[in-house]
């Protein structure tokens, strides 16, 4: 593994009095997955806002590489490499695929984004459908989409909401080698999941978050190969 992309230490969240993280201790290297496990969806969503700077009700550190960010706003933190892959923010519905692709980037870009034949090497899926409009692609879809996108601005943190939601069982094997093959490039994830088993056979780490407590729990890894 690489350099620290992202440490956190002793954070504590909380909403109108409620707990939603007790401290919490991780450390992601660059080019690791670190996974987040909850089975409650509102548990989920609330410690998003909270390492993403939505909720400001949260105390201890967060340093995006080097950089402490416990006191930015959501708008600065993409600023320093870390940002949340979704379709519902980052899709634009009346547009085709690769004109979603071809879209001004974002004003948190930092430059060094991938280009347009790095993004169809690593999603073949949105080469085959790149005329198509983006309501025509499935739900899993979108969210490749929606990934491809935020790669194309440089940000190399990238937090992903039940990614495995919206992908048929049939799917989950090109996943997985689609998450190797963004490892492989030195990109960080951190994976925001409730489906348990799964998170299990990604994660380098992964952290069963229960009644605001995060334990670390058992991975078991089964790497796919990576194609040529």
């Amino acid at each position: 593994m690489g350099k620290t992309a992202l440490e956190i230490r002793d954070l504590h969240a909380w909403h109108h009095q409620t707990p939603i993280i007790q401290n919490l201790n991780l450390c992601a290297k660059q080019g690791e997955l670190i996974a987040l496990v909850s089975s409650c969806k509102q548990s989920q969503l609330s410690l998003l806002d909270s390492l993403l700077g939505h909720n400001p009700n949260r105390t201890g550190s967060i340093r995006i590489h080097q950089t402490e960010a416990i006191h930015l706003s959501a708008q600065h933190v993409p600023h320093l490499g870390m940002a949340l892959s979704s379709k519902e923010n980052g899709l634009v519905f009346g547009l085709s695929c690769e004109e979603n692709l071809l879209l001004p980037l974002a004003d948190h870009s930092l430059g060094g984004g991938l280009s347009l034949t790095e993004i169809y090497e690593l999603f073949p899926t949105l080469k085959q459908h790149k005329d198509a409009p983006c309501t025509q692609l499935s739900p899993g879809e979108q969210q490749l989409l929606a990934l491809a996108r935020l790669l194309r601005t440089g940000v190399d943190i990238i937090v992903l909401h039940d990614l495995y939601r919206d992908f048929c069982p049939a799917i989950h094997p090109l996943a997985m080698t689609l998450l190797q093959q963004l490892k492989q490039r030195g990109y960080t994830l951190i994976l925001n999941e409730s489906n348990r088993p799964v998170a299990a056979t990604v994660a380098d780490k992964m952290y069963y978050i229960q009644n605001a407590t995060a334990q670390l729990a058992q991975v078991h890894h089964q790497t796919p190969p990576i194609s040529a």
